[in-house]
């Protein structure tokens, strides 16, 4: 009868203990991400790449089921130029949420930054996809220009000049003393299309979309340098 009631106290004891156990430490964790979440943003206001990386890395450990810090980490790799870290940390996050749209954009570039071009393009599409972003299309039409896809760049050409957003939309290019200036977003669509006729060896074609290019943007550089290449 003892036994039994020492034994009965022995376990209360023992589950009181392991109570204020896990209770010290849910406190001491609560303390630690608020130390690395102190010293993450500091990090990043000082713009000290590796800190910030540390304190995120302490993060995931004490919080790994936190999708988002696997995000802000393939941001800081990005930012600060670890292409391929970025890639492989944004490609694990795409695990979790396939349409996160900004790690979307993050494995697209830094798959281009390493000349991954094939897997890059595979991103943009993705999120081309999701987006319907014209911006995001011309990406694509670069990557498959870059790889050689005249057929399917041409295509999505016509598909984004028939977007209302191409008419009243700039963007910036460079003048002949390389200086940048905003010039019609048609301008360096038409400039697109001329490179990819006249890798397809039409000529005639190519000088039309250039010349169309030049007469929205007359000091587009690269239009100028294309055209003058091409007589």
């Amino acid at each position: 009868m003892k036994m039994k009631r020492f034994t009965q106290v022995f376990l209360l004891l023992l589950t009181l203990s392991m109570f204020a156990f896990s209770f010290e430490t849910k406190a001491q964790d609560e303390e630690d991400i608020k130390r690395a979440k102190f010293k993450y943003n500091r990090s990043v206001r000082y713009n000290d790449f590796q800190s910030a990386k540390n304190a995120m890395y302490d993060l995931m450990a004490l919080q790994p089921d936190n999708a988002s810090y696997l995000d802000s980490l393939a941001l800081i790799y990005f930012k600060f130029n670890q292409y391929a870290s970025a890639a492989l940390a944004s490609r694990d996050a795409l695990s979790v949420n396939p349409n996160n749209q900004m790690m979307l954009q993050i494995s697209a570039q830094s798959l281009n930054q390493l000349g991954a071009l094939d897997q890059s393009l595979k991103a943009y599409q993705r999120l081309y996809n999701i987006t319907d972003d014209a911006f995001v299309l011309y990406e694509v039409i670069q990557k498959q220009y870059a790889l050689k896809k005249y057929d399917d760049a041409m295509l999505n050409i016509e598909l984004l000049l028939g977007k209302p957003i191409v008419d009243g939309s700039e963007v910036y290019v460079n003048n002949s003393d390389g200086k940048e200036i905003q010039v019609p977003f048609k301008a360096v669509i038409f400039n697109m299309q001329g490179s990819i006729a006249k890798a397809k060896g039409d000529e005639e074609s190519a000088k039309k979309y250039f010349n169309n290019a030049l007469k929205l943007a007359p000091n587009y550089a690269l239009a100028k340098e294309n055209l003058n290449t091409g007589n």
